[in-house]
């Protein structure tokens, strides 16, 4: 592993393409290892920016996308297809045009999914889908690639400081 770092980037557009060549030859070098990556999802501005800086690259063409694990870190409960939901942004900026196959991508459930409005049971679900994938003996799947971004309140994985 190497040492941690932290680069500074002149403007939100430089960052989102250096985050999304960054995101393209991690997931190409997990494939290589391993045949297939997991990659963790956030929202926000400058992850819809990255998702479509991705779409962008050539290199992008390179990666399997059929042995791609799509996972989310943050969600807002809200119904399928809701315009604030983590996962609309992401698959209207990227995900929808790539050649994934659905049974590896894993939204978190929405308020209007199986578990209904209630929170807590599609948080537990969520948890056994994680922890199916994870395979004996572990909570969570391997991730090659988790993305955590930082609202401008403080707020990561959508845990927003001073709120219950």
């Amino acid at each position: 592993m190497s040492e941690a770092s932290v680069a500074v980037h002149a403007d939100p557009d430089l960052l989102a393409q250096a985050v999304a060549a960054r995101l393209v030859v991690a997931i190409l070098d997990a494939q290589a290892d391993r045949g297939a990556a997991s990659v963790v999802l956030t929202g926000g501005r400058i992850a819809a920016a990255v998702y479509r800086a991705v779409g962008a690259l050539p290199a992008r063409h390179a990666v399997d996308w059929s042995r791609v694990d799509v996972w989310w870190g943050d969600e807002r409960f809200l119904p399928a297809g809701h315009p604030d939901r983590n996962e609309t942004q992401a698959r209207a900026a990227l995900l929808d045009a790539l050649p994934l196959d659905p049974a590896r991508v894993h939204p978190m459930p929405p308020s209007d999914g199986p578990a209904g409005d209630d929170p807590e049971a599609a948080a537990a679900g969520y948890a056994a889908s994680l922890a199916a994938a994870a395979g004996p003996g572990a909570v969570l799947p391997r991730f090659d690639v988790l993305m955590l971004g930082v609202g401008e309140d403080g707020h990561v994985a959508s845990v927003f400081p001073g709120h219950p």
